[in-house]
């Protein structure tokens, strides 16, 4: 959709009282709580929707060309902020909800920081990452132009109990979706690409490339993947990595879909990062991806494919991904006191397993040392039996690699058992729960020119980067 095809902005809505109220509201809470350094991307939307529940459908229906969502349990905030880039850098007046608060309240938030006190929104289309278990009620309080589904894998089973329920949810969220909404599904996950768009306009992308290309799965190698029509098991003559390749049932003929959208080839590890060749429903267009890993492939190729679908020039598409940079707390580089740190959030088996295996295959000078910090509290989901899921075993094939080892967190001394479990030993551990100590002592034991890694799962990232920026103003990092 190019602007000159947009809809006129919704200018007979009227505000109203309460909406007034609650933007006033939301507003200054927003202030309040930056000034105190505690986000404002929560309160400030369950406050204002306490006053105004319509809020969210009230400000995004101002949007002349409505909103993207971007759902599914791993690469949100990535793909969110990727195709929000590229609406930027093709001149659109873009809202993104870049601090990654996807529930309804952090919506509102976002909205509610880039309306004016005036109650008007002056932008043109708002890109914004949805949780899975939010995006029913968000499908019908947003009535996206699109829809964007970047995979399924097990994560917070407290929450989700598992893939088939998320991806229930997911389908429910599509369901609700307008009739006339675009849906883009990820081919290669067998869970994704059954979702049923009905009668809405549904596209495919995928990675097209040679066994050859990326160190995925052998078929020998893969895990056990039932099909979601008939449970049967599928069978793969290509994985990528956890259920993500090339797949068919022989019992009830459900297979991967042809993808429109395709990465057909790749060129890794050069200076500026991976050279890309896609193809746009048949366009070739060439681009260098400086984030790493294989999951990040598949980010950039569904925002290239949802921005042009929506009429973007691939000049901007090249331009967005050339300087694309890791969203917060993935794959985030920082330098304290000539130590390089690498923020890498995990938070289930299948990320957490590219993860370790993307940072293990960067080469290495010196030792590297590790802060694993993992929390259970309700946002991150308090069942962590995901740890024992997790290849923690590629730790210890490369334990010559690795220095300290520092464990912190809510459930710190499960994952000492777990690492442990995996061929560490725990004379290579420091177990310190409270992660503000936990990091310091991480700091101290990484030497000036060496490099710590910091795997936190969500709430503990959060709270390593607020202590991280606490540390970093201090003289003595500098």
């Amino acid at each position: 959709m190019s602007k000159a095809n947009q809809p006129p902005p919704a200018g007979a809505l009227r505000a109203g009282w309460l909406n007034r109220s609650a933007i006033v509201l939301g507003k200054m809470l927003i202030g309040a709580t930056r000034l105190l350094k505690q986000g404002g991307t929560t309160l400030p939307g369950r406050a204002a929707l306490k006053i105004s529940p319509q809020l969210t459908s009230y400000l995004a229906g101002q949007l002349p060309a409505g909103t993207i969502v971007i759902t599914g349990t791993n690469g949100k905030t990535t793909t969110a902020a990727l195709l929000a880039a590229v609406f930027k850098q093709d001149g659109w007046r873009c809202v993104h909800n870049e601090a990654g608060s996807n529930l309804d309240w952090g919506i509102a938030s976002t909205l509610i920081e880039a309306s004016t006190w005036k109650a008007e929104l002056p932008a043109e289309i708002a890109v914004l990452e949805i949780d899975e278990g939010a995006f029913p009620a968000m499908s019908v309080s947003l009535q996206p132009r699109a829809a964007v589904v970047t995979n399924i894998f097990r994560d917070q089973l407290d929450r989700f109990g598992g893939v088939e329920q998320v991806q229930s949810a997911i389908q429910r969220g599509v369901q609700a979706l307008p009739p006339e909404a675009l849906v883009f599904l990820n081919a290669d996950d067998p869970l994704v690409a059954a979702i049923d768009g009905g009668s809405r306009e549904t596209f495919y992308y995928g990675l097209e490339l040679p066994p050859s290309a990326i160190s995925g799965l052998s078929p020998a190698e893969k895990p056990e993947v039932a099909c979601p029509r008939c449970r049967r098991e599928l069978l793969y003559t290509h994985i990528y990595f956890a259920h993500l390749g090339r797949y068919r049932c022989p019992s009830c003929g459900f297979h991967r879909p042809e993808p429109i959208f395709k990465l057909r080839q790749l060129e890794l590890s050069s200076e500026e990062g991976t050279a890309i060749k896609m193809s746009l429903r048949g366009s070739p267009l060439r681009a260098t991806l400086p984030l790493p890993g294989i999951y990040n492939l598949y980010n950039a190729l569904a925002a290239a494919a949802a921005a042009s679908a929506f009429g973007l020039s691939g000049a901007a598409v090249q331009e967005a991904l050339g300087n694309a940079a890791p969203p917060s707390g993935r794959m985030e580089r920082r330098r304290i006191a000539s130590r390089e740190l690498l923020i890498a959030l995990i938070k289930n088996p299948a990320g957490a397993n590219q993860v370790l295996q993307t940072l293990l295959q960067e080469k290495q000078e010196r030792q590297i040392h590790l802060l694993i910090a993992i929390n259970d509290h309700p946002a991150d989901g308090t069942d962590i039996s995901w740890l024992w899921e997790t290849d923690f075993e590629q730790l210890a094939a490369a334990r010559a690699q690795i220095g300290s080892i520092t464990i912190s967190g809510t459930r710190a001394p499960e994952t000492a058992r777990r690492l442990e479990e995996a061929g560490l030993s725990p004379d290579r551990m420091t177990v310190e729960p409270a992660l503000p100590r936990a990091l310091r002592q991480a700091l101290l034991s990484t030497a000036p020119g060496e490099k710590l890694i910091v795997l936190p799962n969500y709430t503990a990232m959060r709270q390593l980067q607020r202590n991280l920026d606490r540390i970093m103003a201090e003289p003595s990092s500098q």
